[in-house]
């Protein structure tokens, strides 16, 4: 019978590009760490620095979407 460590897991499930789980799959392994772990680590590491976290544009005609709404025209209105 496992020993209560005093740890509560909850279980979340995430979708991943396929190249991407692989890529860190891969990582984990050479680090001798389970997945989970490996991903636990990760996002522990990001809320303890507390970084930026910057998103580029690959597209430039990416750009477009994210203008303003003409005038007269609210941002909802446009998503309707």
């Amino acid at each position: 019978m496992p020993q209560d460590k005093g740890r509560t897991f909850v279980t979340q499930s995430i979708s991943f590009p396929p190249e991407l789980l692989a890529s860190a799959k891969q990582r984990a392994e050479r680090l001798g760490l389970p997945f989970s772990t490996y991903v636990q680590k990760c996002i522990e590491r990001d809320l303890v620095a507390r970084d930026p976290i910057v998103f580029e544009e690959r597209d430039p005609q990416a750009l477009m979407v994210a203008e303003d709404p003409p005038a007269g025209r609210s941002k909802s209105a446009r998503n309707k």
